[in-house]
Protein backbone atom coordinates (compact mmCIF):
# COMPACT_ATOMS: atom_id res chain seq x y z
CA UNK A 1 0.00 0.00 0.00
CA UNK A 2 1.68 3.13 -0.79
CA UNK A 3 1.28 6.12 1.35
CA UNK A 4 -1.21 8.02 -0.01
CA UNK A 5 -3.62 4.58 0.48
CA UNK A 6 -2.34 4.69 4.14
CA UNK A 7 -2.57 8.71 4.62
CA UNK A 8 -5.99 8.28 3.35
CA UNK A 9 -6.60 5.22 5.57
CA UNK A 10 -5.06 7.41 8.85
CA UNK A 11 -7.89 10.10 7.86
CA UNK A 12 -10.63 7.96 8.35
CA UNK A 13 -9.20 6.18 11.60
CA UNK A 14 -9.18 9.72 12.72
CA UNK A 15 -12.71 10.51 11.80
CA UNK A 16 -14.09 7.56 13.27
CA UNK A 17 -11.98 8.19 16.75
CA UNK A 18 -13.40 11.78 16.70
CA UNK A 19 -17.70 10.23 16.11
CA UNK A 20 -16.45 7.77 18.88
CA UNK A 21 -15.90 10.40 20.81
CA UNK A 22 -18.38 13.08 20.42
CA UNK A 23 -21.00 9.71 20.45
CA UNK A 24 -19.65 9.31 24.38
CA UNK A 25 -19.48 13.17 24.88
CA UNK A 26 -23.30 13.54 24.01
CA UNK A 27 -23.87 10.02 25.82
CA UNK A 28 -22.94 11.76 28.76
CA UNK A 29 -25.14 14.61 28.01
CA UNK A 30 -27.89 12.40 27.61
CA UNK A 31 -27.51 10.36 30.71
CA UNK A 32 -27.36 13.26 32.90
CA UNK A 33 -30.38 15.00 31.63
CA UNK A 34 -32.39 11.43 31.67
CA UNK A 35 -30.87 10.78 35.59
CA UNK A 36 -31.70 13.98 36.88
CA UNK A 37 -35.04 14.73 37.37
CA UNK A 38 -35.24 10.91 38.96
CA UNK A 39 -32.57 11.53 41.24
CA UNK A 40 -33.60 11.48 45.13
CA UNK A 41 -33.47 15.06 47.02
CA UNK A 42 -29.83 14.05 48.22
CA UNK A 43 -27.17 13.28 46.08
CA UNK A 44 -23.47 12.40 46.38
CA UNK A 45 -21.19 14.94 45.00
CA UNK A 46 -18.10 12.70 45.04
CA UNK A 47 -17.57 9.41 45.24
CA UNK A 48 -15.67 7.21 48.38
CA UNK A 49 -12.00 6.54 46.52
CA UNK A 50 -9.53 5.82 49.55
CA UNK A 51 -12.11 5.70 52.11
CA UNK A 52 -13.83 9.04 53.04
CA UNK A 53 -17.10 9.92 53.42
CA UNK A 54 -18.97 10.03 50.43
CA UNK A 55 -20.05 14.18 50.36
CA UNK A 56 -23.73 14.54 49.91
CA UNK A 57 -25.78 17.47 49.00
CA UNK A 58 -30.06 18.54 48.11
CA UNK A 59 -30.12 18.40 44.33
CA UNK A 60 -28.42 21.25 42.56
CA UNK A 61 -27.65 21.65 39.15
CA UNK A 62 -23.84 21.48 40.44
CA UNK A 63 -24.70 17.88 39.36
CA UNK A 64 -23.76 18.26 35.94
CA UNK A 65 -20.27 19.23 37.02
CA UNK A 66 -19.21 15.71 35.85
CA UNK A 67 -20.59 15.98 31.75
CA UNK A 68 -19.40 20.07 31.60
CA UNK A 69 -16.21 18.92 32.92
CA UNK A 70 -15.86 15.92 29.73
CA UNK A 71 -16.91 18.59 27.33
CA UNK A 72 -14.12 20.81 28.58
CA UNK A 73 -11.52 18.15 28.50
CA UNK A 74 -12.83 17.42 24.86
CA UNK A 75 -12.63 21.09 24.13
CA UNK A 76 -9.19 21.18 24.84
CA UNK A 77 -7.81 17.97 23.46
CA UNK A 78 -9.27 19.15 20.38
CA UNK A 79 -7.68 22.66 20.69
CA UNK A 80 -4.30 20.92 21.48
CA UNK A 81 -4.80 18.60 18.64
CA UNK A 82 -5.55 21.49 16.28
CA UNK A 83 -2.53 23.73 17.55
CA UNK A 84 -0.14 20.96 17.46
CA UNK A 85 -1.58 20.15 14.17
CA UNK A 86 -1.22 24.22 12.59
CA UNK A 87 2.56 24.02 14.08
CA UNK A 88 3.63 21.40 12.90
CA UNK A 89 2.41 22.13 9.40
CA UNK A 90 4.60 25.63 9.30
CA UNK A 91 7.82 24.16 10.97
CA UNK A 92 7.92 21.63 7.56
CA UNK A 93 6.56 24.41 5.14
CA UNK A 94 10.65 23.79 3.15
CA UNK A 95 10.44 20.01 3.28
CA UNK A 96 10.24 17.67 0.13
CA UNK A 97 6.74 16.04 -1.06
CA UNK A 98 8.10 12.98 0.80
CA UNK A 99 9.24 14.16 4.04
CA UNK A 100 5.41 16.11 3.52
CA UNK A 101 3.66 12.58 3.42
CA UNK A 102 5.96 10.92 5.87
CA UNK A 103 4.52 14.38 8.24
CA UNK A 104 1.55 14.00 7.68
CA UNK A 105 1.23 10.57 8.12
CA UNK A 106 2.64 10.93 11.38
CA UNK A 107 0.26 13.97 12.32
CA UNK A 108 -2.30 11.34 11.52
CA UNK A 109 -1.10 8.65 13.72
CA UNK A 110 -0.72 11.31 16.81
CA UNK A 111 -4.22 12.78 16.02
CA UNK A 112 -5.22 9.09 16.24
CA UNK A 113 -3.74 8.44 19.53
CA UNK A 114 -4.69 11.76 21.12
CA UNK A 115 -8.78 10.78 20.03
CA UNK A 116 -8.13 7.06 21.37
CA UNK A 117 -7.00 8.27 24.47
CA UNK A 118 -10.03 10.66 24.89
CA UNK A 119 -12.36 8.25 24.20
CA UNK A 120 -10.68 6.18 27.51
CA UNK A 121 -11.05 9.61 28.99
CA UNK A 122 -14.75 9.80 28.21
CA UNK A 123 -15.47 6.29 29.56
CA UNK A 124 -14.06 7.82 32.93
CA UNK A 125 -16.08 10.49 33.14
CA UNK A 126 -19.45 8.40 32.12
CA UNK A 127 -18.06 5.95 34.84
CA UNK A 128 -17.87 8.38 37.24
CA UNK A 129 -21.34 10.22 36.76
CA UNK A 130 -23.03 6.47 36.25
CA UNK A 131 -21.41 5.59 39.98
CA UNK A 132 -22.70 9.20 41.29
CA UNK A 133 -26.29 8.07 39.76
CA UNK A 134 -26.32 4.62 41.45
CA UNK A 135 -24.99 5.48 44.64
CA UNK A 136 -27.76 8.47 45.04
CA UNK A 137 -30.27 5.79 44.51
CA UNK A 138 -28.51 3.24 46.86
CA UNK A 139 -27.66 0.75 44.25
CA UNK A 140 -24.28 0.78 44.31
CA UNK A 141 -21.20 2.20 46.88
CA UNK A 142 -19.13 3.91 44.53
CA UNK A 143 -16.96 3.28 41.50
CA UNK A 144 -16.20 -0.21 40.34
CA UNK A 145 -12.37 -0.05 41.28
CA UNK A 146 -10.92 -2.43 38.88
CA UNK A 147 -12.83 -0.89 36.26
CA UNK A 148 -11.97 3.07 36.86
CA UNK A 149 -7.96 2.19 37.51
CA UNK A 150 -8.04 -0.40 34.35
CA UNK A 151 -9.18 2.25 32.15
CA UNK A 152 -6.16 4.46 33.73
CA UNK A 153 -3.54 1.73 32.54
CA UNK A 154 -5.10 0.96 29.20
CA UNK A 155 -4.56 5.31 28.74
CA UNK A 156 -0.62 4.41 30.09
CA UNK A 157 -0.21 1.85 28.38
CA UNK A 158 -1.15 3.72 24.91
CA UNK A 159 1.32 5.71 24.62
CA UNK A 160 4.31 3.63 24.41
CA UNK A 161 2.25 1.82 21.71
CA UNK A 162 1.98 4.93 19.97
CA UNK A 163 5.98 5.37 20.52
CA UNK A 164 6.47 2.31 18.52
CA UNK A 165 3.82 2.40 15.53
CA UNK A 166 5.45 5.93 14.95
CA UNK A 167 8.90 4.32 14.78
CA UNK A 168 7.82 1.40 12.55
CA UNK A 169 6.39 3.37 10.66
CA UNK A 170 9.16 5.68 9.97
CA UNK A 171 11.22 2.83 9.41
CA UNK A 172 8.90 1.75 6.59
CA UNK A 173 8.84 4.91 4.87
CA UNK A 174 12.54 4.97 4.92
CA UNK A 175 12.39 1.63 3.23
CA UNK A 176 10.03 2.70 0.66
CA UNK A 177 11.99 5.74 -0.44
CA UNK A 178 15.26 3.45 -0.61
CA UNK A 179 13.50 1.18 -2.87
CA UNK A 180 11.90 3.69 -4.93
CA UNK A 181 15.87 5.53 -5.49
Amino acid sequence: MNSNLRLEARRGIVWLLFAANMLLLCLGWVVAFYAYSRLPHKIPLWLNFFGQEVIKMNKSPLFFAYPLAQTLFFIIFLLLSGLELSRTKSSYQVLVNSHKRQSSLYLNLMKEMVYLVLIFFNLIFIHLQRSLILLAHGVEKGVRELYFYSLFGIILALIPVYQIRAKIMFRMEKLAEQERS
